[in-house]
């Protein structure tokens, strides 16, 4: 019987590892994933202590390089920022990330203010586009 039990188990877990590299591109937004591009650029630190535990708020500031529709990331002067949530417009409209990224361009100047958790990376809270003078919040 014990063995009837690991092979429904293994044959479960082979499955999900076969079926894993399908999915990745559509989950690797709520993976964790490690900043390993530094902070190049303007970027200010707005807290005083660091800690892998501790949550810092940056901003950062200067030209989009690159808009990632499907990782869900913004590149700002080399840095990788990840936008997740739900984002007021100027305007008072509720609209998802993926709309907020449809709107923000390739060489946009931009003020970003972004929360940093120890190996987690960047997480847009706020941003300003600077040309049209736009703010978008970060409401969940």
């Amino acid at each position: 019987m014990h063995y009837k039990l690991g092979l429904t188990i293994s044959i479960i877990i082979g499955i999900l590892v076969a079926i894993f590299p399908l999915y990745a591109d559509s989950i690797s937004g709520y993976l964790w994933s490690k900043d390993s591009t530094g902070t190049r650029g303007s970027c200010h630190s707005l807290d005083n202590t660091f800690s892998d535990e501790s949550e810092m708020t940056y901003i950062i500031q200067g030209t989009i390089e690159k808009v990632d529709l499907d990782r869900s990331i913004l590149i700002v002067n080399g840095t990788e920022i990840r936008v997740l949530g739900t984002w007021i417009t100027p305007s008072g409209t509720e609209i998802n990330s993926l709309s907020l990224l449809e709107l923000i361009r390739p060489g946009d100047q931009v003020t970003a203010i972004c929360s940093h958790r120890g190996k987690w990376g960047y997480k847009l809270e706020e941003i300003t586009v600077i040309s049209t003078e736009e703010h978008y919040v970060k409401t969940s």
